[in-house]
């Protein structure tokens, strides 16, 4: 069986590879960090910036509305910095855009058979009046609710395809199989030594992913898959803003709201009410791109079959991984 040291080996493959909540320390850490007074706590640190952007902005006669939304977006801003560094987003999103990156491949697909009817469809909803007059009302901070609103949304489509993937290569990893996801990585010899003693086999193969955990694998796929919808919805955002930069005149979009159109910054290529526009636009793209593939069989198949490896590399080495733990334990008790 490994040492010591090889556990901390397997560790930090755990961190390299987006897994840290798979190392026990860390997945402790973030279980009292999941503690329902720390989450209080946290709460409560968050209302106070948003109350003094809530206060400040009505004291300046910003209105009711868009001085909330400020501060719901202040408090949001921080709790996800909390939960940013807290949930160590920061290791898996690199491990993600790696991936995204390695299968930037399966974009291209998806986009030839999504982007025709979805371009043709929503340019009519670019040159609707109503959709300039509902884009440029809105205030900043509640266009950026609503496209909050359209990734939850997203989201949602997405975490039952997820949970079931999971579960099923799960349950795959035991036997031959085992042995075979873990080569090339620490635990390699010690898969192979477990497949060599029965009681230790059968040991390992009942061995489940806690919660906590089939959320890493779940945070992964999330943001993989983010990051290629977040590409395709870029498309769509440039796109909008070079059609309306030269198809959609100052006086046609002073008709339409009522007044003649903003700039912010000293080219005034892009008015405020385009990009609002554009942003609310492709907002809906990126859920619609999500729904896509979702129900895209062909894409479903090709991005699951690419992560699939590292899916069971990853839950093998776990299973390995605790196994070690409880020889080392029992070898070396406390």
């Amino acid at each position: 069986m490994l040492t010591t040291n090889d556990v901390a080996k397997c560790e930090a493959w755990f961190d390299d590879h987006g897994l840290p909540y798979f190392v026990e320390s860390g997945h402790d850490a973030i279980q009292r960090a999941l503690a329902p007074r720390v989450v209080g706590l946290w709460a409560a640190f968050a209302a106070v910036p948003a109350v003094l952007v809530t206060v400040l902005l009505l004291n300046l006669d910003t209105g009711a509305g868009p001085a909330v939304a400020a501060g719901l977006l202040m408090a949001a801003a921080v709790v996800l910095a909390r939960a940013v560094r807290m949930f160590r987003v920061g290791r898996i999103g690199r491990w993600a855009l790696a991936h995204a990156w390695e299968n930037r491949s399966l974009i291209g697909p998806l986009a030839t058979r999504a982007l025709p009817f979805l371009l043709l469809f929503i340019t009519f909803l670019f040159i609707n009046t109503e959709v300039w007059q509902v884009s440029s009302a809105l205030p900043r901070p509640l266009l950026w609710v609503c496209v909050g609103i359209f990734a939850a949304l997203a989201v949602a489509f997405l975490a039952p395809s997820f949970r079931s993937e999971i579960e099923r290569v799960g349950a795959e990893i035991e036997g031959e199989q085992l042995a075979a996801t873990c080569v090339g990585t620490p635990v390699a010899s010690a898969a192979r030594e477990i497949l060599a003693e029965p009681h230790l086999a059968s040991e390992v193969a009942g061995i489940r992913l806690p919660p906590l955990q089939r959320r890493n694998l779940m945070l992964m796929l999330f943001i993989a898959q983010a990051i290629q919808m977040l590409s395709l919805a870029l498309i769509v955002f440039g796109f909008f803003v070079l059609f309306g930069s030269v198809a959609i005149r100052p006086s046609v979009i002073e008709a339409w709201v009522g007044s003649p159109p903003h700039y912010t910054g000293p080219f005034h290529l892009v008015s405020d009410e385009l990009f609002s526009v554009a942003i609310f636009l492709s907002a809906f793209a990126g859920l619609y791109f999500t729904v896509q593939a979702v129900i895209d069989q062909n894409y479903r198949r090709e991005f699951f079959t690419r992560i699939q490896d590292d899916l069971q590399r990853a839950i093998g080495v776990r299973k390995v991984y605790v196994a070690l733990r409880a020889h080392l334990a029992t070898d070396h008790p406390a």
